[in-house]
């Protein structure tokens, strides 16, 4: 079972000003472990993208053709 609460940011704001420096830098952990595991995914993401296939360039010259072909075909009529 899950229970959600919209707690107002100033209200969270609050309760965090009241906690001692211990709590606060317990927050502050795991806060920045959170950036940190979200750098990385997006990290790994763009790793993959890089790593994916790309055309070779009688390819890129097939697709221009083919475009052109086409452009050409469309603005006849």
């Amino acid at each position: 079972m899950e229970l959600r609460v919209q707690i107002p940011f100033k209200q969270i704001l609050t309760a965090i000003k009241t906690l001692t420096l211990a709590q606060k830098a317990k927050i502050r952990e795991e806060l920045d472990g959170s950036k940190v595991k979200l750098m990385q995914s997006s990290t790994n993401f763009t790793e993959k993208l890089l790593q994916g296939p790309v055309f070779t360039s009688d390819e890129i010259k097939v697709i221009k053709k083919n475009r052109k072909s086409i452009a050409q075909w469309r603005t006849k009529e």
